[in-house]
């Protein structure tokens, strides 16, 4: 078996040290050293296998973590393709900073936890719930949350700020009923491109601007912008990867980058066989890359003339496309966007989200939470411009929210996987819910967040 290591920085005293390593989970190892008040915690994982990435600033979305090797035989030249996944959820772990009641300390005077949902399924949305009811949390809404982020003072009262992401059908389904029973508040962040009919965006994963109207009315939803578009963009023409039905079938819509296509801009899954470049989240990238929409209609009206879906259950499909590929791509060549065009699509994230908005809901809104990560100073910078008053990132966050000197007051957030982990009664282990984030890095998780 191969064990794997992962290392987390977390801030802590010796008798945590001797509390953990006496709770180590079941077929796992735990060594845990403290320097200071700096704790790292090692936890040994049999029969898993992780790989480390070579740089510490690898983009952390979904595709282009996709890696070509390359193993050169007799036979010449076989290529494979794996989805390095578990790299990017060790990198994240590593990256991130934890709160101290992960550990079963207090929660800090003048803080308020604050924890990022996507999908919600009934039970253990209603365990969260009862958990925080049960414990005397209150569910604060947004004005709230950075009126007291403002004064640095959170009181002794304890309150949380529940936030949910991508406004996916499964909220309104399920947390808004929910969040009705116990009288609870959340805030919704909208990516507004996606709250068009599935007929337009080719997806029924969301809600609609009917039922995002509709919580705003419910008097316990705040609806917020999470940008236009959700966007990744190629940055460079370095190819990892092309589309097949595997990769279609796994990755939400907006995994997929935005496409330079002869018709114009094209978002969600591409057809099969369209090469993927290196990528990025739009709004913490520097650059864009345009593809060449010829080479991508090459290779995707090649794979459809080789038989399409039935293809790619050849053994050497990778070989065979990649070749098709090389020989295009000499003539057949993408450009980088000038710097005036992408500033000019950073800052239609800001203005389009603004606009439907004010056409569908009444109002623009004034707090952001950026996609997959933080944005960068540029996005930051053009998103105050637009109007905005305010930026939420997630737990990769926390440390340039605090310190990063930002041209808006941004916070980190939490997955809601750690609020169980709160001071109070039943509350869950630690080292339960680590294990099962280990478990989990070969999901379909979106481990960015």
């Amino acid at each position: 078996m191969v064990g794997a290591v992962i290392t987390v920085g977390l801030s802590a005293t010796k008798s945590t040290k001797r509390a953990l390593t006496a709770t180590a989970p079941p077929g796992c190892s735990l060594d845990v050293t403290i320097r200071g008040t700096a704790c790292n915690l090692q936890v040994v994982t049999p029969g898993t296998r992780l790989l480390y990435p070579s740089r510490a600033n690898e983009n952390l979305t979904s595709l282009h973590r996709m890696q070509w090797a390359r193993q050169h035989n007799e036979s010449g030249t076989k290529v494979s393709v794996r989805v390095g996944r578990t790299v990017r959820g060790a990198g994240n772990v590593l990256r991130t900073r934890y709160p101290l009641f992960l550990l079963g300390l207090s929660v800090p005077r003048g803080e308020i936890p604050v924890f990022i949902y996507h999908d919600v399924e009934p039970a253990a949305f209603g365990r969260d719930l009862e958990f925080l009811r049960s414990n005397g949390y209150r569910t604060i809404g947004l004005d709230e949350f950075l009126a007291a982020g403002m004064r640095k003072s959170a009181g002794r009262e304890r309150r949380v700020l529940l936030t949910f992401d991508d406004a996916r059908s499964s909220f309104y389904a399920v947390a808004l009923p929910t969040l009705r029973t116990f009288d609870a508040r959340a805030t919704l962040f909208v990516p507004s491109y996606w709250m068009q009919p599935a007929a337009v965006t080719g997806s029924p994963l969301f809600m609609d601007w009917s039922q995002v109207k509709e919580c705003v009315r419910s008097g316990l939803v705040d609806v917020q912008s999470h940008a236009h578009r959700h966007a990744l963009v190629a940055t460079s023409n370095q190819l990892v990867g092309f589309a097949t039905p595997g990769l279609i079938e796994r990755y939400d819509v907006y995994d997929w980058p935005m496409r330079n296509t002869a018709m114009g801009e094209r978002l969600g899954p591409p057809a099969l066989g369209t090469p993927i470049y290196r990528a990025a989240p739009l709004l913490s990238a520097r650059l864009r890359y345009l593809e060449s929409p010829g080479l991508s209609q090459a290779c995707c009206q090649w794979v459809s003339e080789s038989g399409g879906q039935p293809f790619f259950n050849l053994s050497n499909w990778p070989a065979r496309l990649l070749a098709h590929y090389q020989a295009r791509a000499r003539v057949l060549q993408g450009e980088l966007m000038s710097s005036e065009d992408f500033t000019a699509l950073v800052r239609s994230e800001f203005e389009l989200a603004r606009a439907e908005f004010t056409a569908n809901l009444g109002y623009a809104p004034t707090c952001l939470a950026y996609p997959w990560m933080l944005g960068s100073q540029h996005s930051l910078e053009l998103a105050r411009r637009a109007g905005f008053r305010s930026a939420f990132g997630v737990a990769l966050d926390y440390r340039r929210a605090r310190w990063g000197n930002l041209p808006l007051p941004t916070f980190g957030r939490l997955r809601s996987d750690w609020l169980p982990l709160l001071p109070g009664h039943g509350r869950a282990s630690f080292l339960s819910i680590v294990a099962r984030k280990f478990a989990t890095f070969h999901g379909n998780q979106p481990l960015a967040h």
